[in-house]
């Protein structure tokens, strides 16, 4: 263990402090929101909703941190778990060579993934809490040769993660299947730990169930159905078939189309197709090269051919779980394994330099996010602004929001085009009138400091069909802004 703490891997803990607060500064310094961090800033209580979704170790985080939100507080703590986590991910793989070092690293702080779940600061330490402990469970496991840490610490862990987001369980999965590949193709395998280790997963998710249960009945709390997950448990067994399919349908999706990752705005997709033909070649060389004997390689084989199922093994769990960016951390130990797994000349530098302009897409489309996030909230606050001094006088007034808005001008049509996923094609306020309603009170509150009324849900069906072709205006004390009508040559227009 002391080994982790030598110089080397100081540096390499520095590099990449310095890197994630650098490359993520704009949320530190810029107001980059969205509707769910609208509604959750600077205070969370949540924790009833959290609970009812099954994510009671998320309660014990609330404590800790007294319900406060700071996001400065939690981007530098979400590093610091960030930068512990990959020093132990160089170990567990054993990569010491620089390139891939650097290569892993700058997907670290460039990744969609990273960056998406950075975005939501409210909550962000839960899940890096999550992602740490899922990577601590098996580095523990397979390093300590203390039994309470070799199997007690890591029972918790893998508990502790999926009680903070159920997601992390494929995490967990995936990780432990690509370094048990490692160690086959290392000769260094040995089948009953790594039965044992599915011992200890299966037995964390039964206490795991058993604690969400508990959970929810002292504090009188029903199960969501909010992504089915009132559905957890047996019930979903008889899906596992069409769960197959649908795991290498996301699988699919996360690397080919747009609902997860916008991949095809920068020909992502494309990339990521050389760098899976390279990742497969690279693999099969490899195997062929192992000293391992034929029923080795069969498992080999088998097991490459299962990735997709690794990878989204949370759906196996969670009847109706929807693949999003924020589910999408297990996604990252396919680099992890194959960068560390690059033995043939040729195909490295190919992998690099595919790696490289991948790497330079996702550098540009979080930036060009964080910049598209930013000028969206910039708009609402002029907007709102505006029809605030032009109505603010007559106190009677309501307020209200007509459709969303869609600014079509080239240049930021195409840094739109640019973002990673779907959180930039949210508005600031969720789009289901109680939520607009609570976003829209909470940021005049906030940022203009007042008390501003919005318009009932029966005052919105009253007024949303009368024709009109301005902007900003009034009918029957309910102020209306309608970005249906957004112009510029109208945009003062009353």
């Amino acid at each position: 263990m002391k080994k982790l703490l030598n110089k080397n891997n100081k540096i390499i803990i520095a590099v990449l402090l310095i890197s994630l607060f650098l490359f993520h500064l704009p949320l530190m310094i810029k107001n980059i929101i969205t509707a769910d961090v609208l509604l959750n800033n600077s205070y969370y209580n949540g924790y009833a909703w959290e609970i009812s979704l099954g994510r009671f170790g998320t309660f014990i985080v609330g404590l800790l941190k007294s319900y406060l939100s700071f996001p400065h507080v939690d981007l530098i703590i979400s590093y610091i778990l960030l930068s512990l986590s990959f020093i132990l991910i160089l170990d567990l793989f054993e990569i010491k060579d620089k390139l891939p070092t650097i290569f892993l690293l700058i997907l670290i702080v460039v990744s969609p993934v990273i960056s998406a779940t950075l975005l939501f600061h409210f909550w962000n330490i839960v899940y890096f809490i999550a992602f740490f402990l899922s990577i601590s469970s098996i580095y523990l496991y397979y390093k300590a040769k203390n039994k309470y840490l070799k199997y007690l610490v890591p029972l918790i862990f893998i508990i502790g993660s999926l009680s903070f987001y159920q997601a992390y369980l494929s995490f967990i999965v995936s990780l432990f299947i690509f370094y048990n590949i490692h160690l086959i193709l290392k000769k260094k395998i040995n089948y009953k730990e790594c039965i044992k280790y599915i011992g200890l997963i299966l037995c964390g998710i039964i206490c795991y169930f058993i604690l969400m249960k508990l959970s929810q009945i002292i504090l009188h709390i029903d199960m969501a159905n909010y992504s089915n997950a009132n559905g957890i448990g047996i019930s979903t067994i008889l899906s596992i078939p069409s769960k197959i399919i649908d795991s290498y349908k996301l699988f699919y999706q996360f690397f080919f189309a747009n609902s997860i990752m916008k991949n095809t705005y920068f020909h992502n997709n494309i990339f990521n197709l050389l760098l899976l033909i390279c990742f497969t070649i690279s693999y099969a060389i490899a195997v062929y090269k192992s000293k391992v004997d034929n029923k080795e390689k069969a498992l080999l084989i088998i097991l490459f051919l299962l990735i997709p199922i690794f990878v989204n093994s949370v759906i196996f769990v969670i009847s109706d779980a929807k693949l999003q960016l924020l589910m999408s951390a297990s996604y990252l130990t396919i680099y992890i394994f194959f960068i560390s797994l690059l033995n043939q000349k040729y195909i490295k530098i190919t992998t690099y330099i595919l790696l490289a302009i991948l790497l330079r897409n996702y550098f540009i489309q979080d930036q060009a996010t964080y910049l598209t996030l930013e000028n969206t909230f910039n708009t609402y606050h002029t907007v709102i602004n505006t029809a605030i001094n032009n109505y603010i006088n007559e106190l009677d007034n309501k307020f209200i929001i007509i459709g969303e808005y869609d600014d079509r001008s080239e240049l930021v049509q195409n840094i739109s085009n640019s973002n990673y996923g779907y959180i930039s094609d949210s508005s600031i306020f969720w789009e289901e009138h109680h939520l607009r309603k609570l976003g829209f009170e909470r940021f005049t509150s906030e940022y203009f400091g007042l008390n501003l009324e919005y318009a009932s849900e029966e005052d919105y069906e009253k007024v949303k069909d009368i024709l009109n072709y301005k902007f900003i205006y009034s009918i029957d004390n309910i102020v209306i802004i309608n970005f249906d009508n957004y112009k510029e040559k109208n945009y003062h227009q009353r």
